[in-house]
């Protein structure tokens, strides 16, 4: 299983957008997630990025990701059904099971997180952390040191996720079954345990390399302003134009 939120380096007209407009279309799609409350529009906010990712070469990744995030879906609609009373109630024999309005505020949350997930999930597997880290800095200046903690946050997700499928292979090199809910609650604490363990290491050995290089020592840092080219121009332009649409439009329903 590929590793989440990790940079795959492939020649796609993804791939070889700038960077600028690939943060455009995530937080336009993160924002008007947000602003947004008809499934339908939501579906339309999902099926962009997966798209995106499509057209990238990655669809074995993008289901293996709705794999893991079915669970998480599945728990939140459950979630809304058992909490949200309000709405036309659905009963078996007399017990309400779940209403109207749980149901449908399950999936418009699902269908947020979804379209959320794999927009950053396009941005972040297309662009190369020193582009994103550049971009960042040259064209929305951003701090260098958020710039920084960003790219070292976004590093560490796949090496915790390699971290653990190591520590998964050598429990079941001695035999430990992790299969059924009994063994995965017995795991927990023996996978945790060295999982937390390194990467404090990792994250202290990181501080003292950051430390060594002179990172506070009062030198500028060159950073490299990626050209727009033709396509971004109109992408980000589209992107915008659609976005203050939106807004303006789902504002007058407030």
């Amino acid at each position: 299983m590929s590793e989440v939120f990790q940079y795959i380096d492939r020649d796609t007209f993804i791939h070889r957008l700038n960077p600028l407009t690939k943060i455009v279309f995530c937080g336009a799609v993160i924002l008007a997630g947000i602003l947004c409350n008809d499934p339908p529009v939501l579906l339309f906010l999902l099926a962009l990025p997966l798209a995106g990712l499509l057209i990238s070469g990655m669809s074995r990744d993008v289901v293996q990701q709705a794999k893991m995030l079915s669970l998480v879906f599945a728990f939140l609609m459950l979630l809304t059904m058992l909490t949200v009373r309000s709405g036309e109630a659905y009963a078996f024999n007399g017990i309400t099971l779940f209403t109207y309005d749980g149901l449908a505020l399950g999936i418009i949350i699902s269908l947020r997180l979804a379209a959320m997930f794999f927009a950053f999930m396009l941005l972040v597997n297309t662009t190369r952390p020193s582009d994103l880290v550049n971009t960042l800095v040259s064209r929305l200046y951003f701090p260098v040191d958020y710039a920084l903690m960003l790219m070292i946050t976004l590093r560490f997700i796949p090496t915790l996720q390699i971290e653990a499928r190591k520590i998964r292979d050598a429990q079941a090199a001695r035999g430990f079954n992790a299969r059924g809910i009994k063994n995965i609650s017995k795991s927990i604490r023996p996978t945790i345990t060295p999982l937390l363990s390194n990467s404090i290491g990792r994250a202290g050995s990181l501080g003292h390399i950051i430390e060594l290089r002179g990172y506070h020592s009062g030198s500028k840092i060159k950073f490299t302003v990626i050209p727009l080219r033709g396509i971004d121009f109109v992408l980000i332009g589209m992107m915008l134009a659609g976005l203050a649409a939106y807004t303006i439009h789902a504002l007058n329903f407030i």
